[in-house]
């Protein structure tokens, strides 16, 4: 009955959004986008490249946000079929819920939609004990992926963001742990589900996911929502326009503004960028000889808009004495003054051509004995000719 209640509160939650959000302003005055929210970053989700960015290194309460490196870990390392027993421990957690019972059984998949889909705080902890054995383990690998990922300002002490005095991260961190959770084909699939029909509770029922912007906002293809008191309105969206992705990042935005502040973010990414290639799978990069050419193995694309310099591509090549077709014989680098963006290899084109065989090899060296000898014995004949002539002529004493 109580889950019951809650879903049907989510659904008016989920129409009354609807009908509060006012439409999105492209851009402020100043050409940028409009933003209410105290940090924020636009990134790009192929490369990395951050487009725009607010306070993005300030380290902020970052509520829910903080299940995206739960969802994160969870797919680098879980059997996402594996069926686990729900823990006395995941019970009753405070705050946004899943509404799991003591000894149900769900898949870590189950789960995965509690976490993402309704901001599960159990999910959260069932998903940290099923994974690490406890809480604090879990914690503890967070900690380390964040670190693994570059993040410099994040401190995590729970897995699911209710608000701890030093539970930090910062915009700039989130998108760097959104860009690497969506390289998983499972965090894409949960995390852009509109709705789920969960197998928990008394009976099953249908989740929908909090992300509005799933339904109103064309591209959406996932994200999260959080809030806490401390951490006010934040909110990650992935949306994706002609091949481009963007991860649109915000904190500590307020209710009136949570859903049109990353609105503008991608409004303001998808009109100012272009993609370019910089390089593209077969471009050649140098040849050693007999056709061989050292050519890219993979592409790279790089946006191009507003305050982007454009990267610097070198190649090195290492050709060995032989190869085949398809063998590094060096990389072509990308990279900005202060920074390395990419390695991508080169391959050769064609293989080598083969050795000389064996009688080839002495073949050279005997026809050189043989001249050698020839022209040897020529002169040898030669000077004895002429000696015989000396003495055949020479005048007698008398």
């Amino acid at each position: 009955m109580r889950a019951g209640l809650k879903q049907l509160f989510a659904v008016f939650l989920l129409l009354g959004t609807f009908a509060l959000q006012p439409a999105p302003v492209a851009e402020a005055a100043t050409g940028l986008p409009s933003v209410k929210g105290s940090g924020y970053e636009l990134m790009d989700a192929s490369t990395g490249q951050v487009l725009l960015a607010h306070n993005a290194d300030e380290r902020l309460a970052p509520a829910s946000l903080t299940k995206i490196m739960t969802a994160l870990l969870t797919v680098m390392h879980g059997d996402l079929s594996r069926t686990v027993t729900v823990s006395p421990t995941a019970y009753g957690v405070q705050g946004s819920s899943a509404y799991l019972q003591p000894g149900q059984k769900l898949t870590i998949r189950d789960l995965l939609y509690g976490l993402l889909l309704v901001s599960g705080n159990d999910a959260a902890v069932e998903l940290a004990i099923a994974q690490a054995g406890s809480v604090p383990r879990f914690v503890a690998e967070m900690n380390a992926e964040a670190g693994n990922l570059g993040a410099t300002g994040t401190k995590f002490l729970n897995p699911d963001g209710l608000y701890e005095a030093g539970h930090l991260t910062t915009a700039h961190d989130l998108a760097l742990f959104t860009r690497a959770a969506l390289a998983y084909p499972a965090f894409r699939q949960i995390d852009g589900a509109k709705t789920f029909m969960f197998p928990g509770g008394p009976k099953p029922y249908l989740m929908y996911n909090q992300n509005t912007l799933l339904w109103n906002y064309p591209g959406t293809i996932g994200g999260k929502i959080g809030y806490t008191i401390q951490a006010k309105q934040s909110i990650i969206t992935i949306a994706s326009r002609n091949g481009v992705t963007l991860i649109a990042v915000v904190m500590h935005s307020d209710f009136y503004h949570m859903w049109t502040d990353p609105q503008n973010l991608l409004n303001w990414g998808f009109a100012h960028f272009r993609p370019v290639a910089l390089v593209q799978r077969g471009d050649a990069f140098g040849q050693a000889g007999h056709g061989a050419k050292a050519v890219a193995s993979a592409g790279y694309s790089w946006l191009v808009g507003p305050g982007q310099p454009l990267p610097q591509i070198q190649a090195k090549l290492r050709w060995p004495p032989a190869w085949r077709r398809g063998q590094p014989v060096g990389q072509v680098r990308i990279s900005l003054p202060h920074s390395d963006l990419a390695a991508i290899p080169l391959i050769a084109s064609v293989p080598s051509p083969p050795p000389p065989q064996a009688h080839s090899r002495l073949l050279v060296p005997a026809v050189a004995t043989v001249v050698i000898v020839g022209f040897v014995g020529l002169v040898w004949r030669r000077r004895r000719r002429r000696r015989r002539v000396r003495y055949r002529f020479r005048p007698r004493r008398r």
